[in-house]
């Protein structure tokens, strides 16, 4: 997205809320799996930005 584009949604969104943060419980009763973290996934991807 353009800069001025990120700057107004994030301007209309605001910052999310520390509720709006946390991982939700039925993340592992979907997926049957704990939740990872973006960290994680950025580590088993990194393959496909390189």
């Amino acid at each position: 997205m353009p800069e001025p584009v990120v700057d107004g949604t994030l301007s209309i969104l605001g910052a999310p809320t520390a509720a709006e943060q946390q991982v939700s419980p039925h993340i592992e009763q979907v997926l049957r799996r704990p939740a990872r973290t973006f960290a994680d996934w950025s580590r088993r991807h990194r393959h496909a930005f390189a």
